[in-house]
């Protein structure tokens, strides 16, 4: 009977530390869709059959928030109070304003974009968000994958997914980052990530 007692600090002190590994383990990082590579296949097939338009409540807005979840399993670009996946420009004022994503940088700093591509393998969420003076743009999913060399850039670029509504052809996924922008655009560029 003794023996159990002095096992006692041995089991809880294990025990704590098989907490503290899972709490850990599960702060750096969502939980990553095992499936989604072929979630998005199946997603860029109906998005390429979906009639755009302009209309922020066209079913073809919903691609590009709904990948986020398709990926890493978070929703945050579904806004309830619209009953719909925000647009680009919502969702890039939404980033600037959130306290659950923060900026990594600009996509010009190679520095960003390894980061960037890190963080994807890490199973945390990272978009690279342009805009426009107007205040228009195009938001980009960065998804886990290796960097890619890319000669218009000149720069290795994080592995990405692009759904384009005004020109769903240059649509992509699992191709470098710098398919959704051409050279003269990086300086617009920010690359945020999820907060875990």
């Amino acid at each position: 009977m003794k023996q159990l007692y002095s096992l006692r600090p041995v089991m809880y002190k294990t025990a704590f530390a098989l907490f503290a590994l899972f709490i850990n383990a599960a702060s750096h990082g969502q939980t990553l869709n095992n499936n989604w590579k072929q979630d998005l296949d199946s997603a860029m097939k109906e998005f390429l059959s979906c009639q755009a338009t302009t209309d922020v409540n066209s079913p073809c807005n919903k691609f590009l928030g709904e990948s986020l979840n398709t990926v890493y399993r978070i929703n945050d670009f579904y806004s309830q109070s619209l009953g719909r996946y925000m647009v680009a420009a919502e969702i890039a004022k939404y980033l600037k304003s959130s306290e659950q994503w923060s900026l990594l940088g600009p996509c010009y700093d190679q520095k960003t974009l390894t980061q960037a591509q890190e963080h994807a393998n890490a199973r945390k969420a990272v978009v690279a968000v342009y805009t426009t003076a107007s205040g228009g743009g195009h938001i980009v999913l960065i998804t886990p994958g290796a960097l890619q060399s890319s000669g218009s850039w000149e720069l290795s670029v994080p592995t990405a997914t692009s759904f384009f509504l005004s020109q769903p052809d240059r649509s992509f996924i699992n191709k470098g980052l710098s398919f959704a922008f051409g050279k003269i655009l990086m300086k617009d560029i920010l690359i945020y990530t999820r907060k875990y």
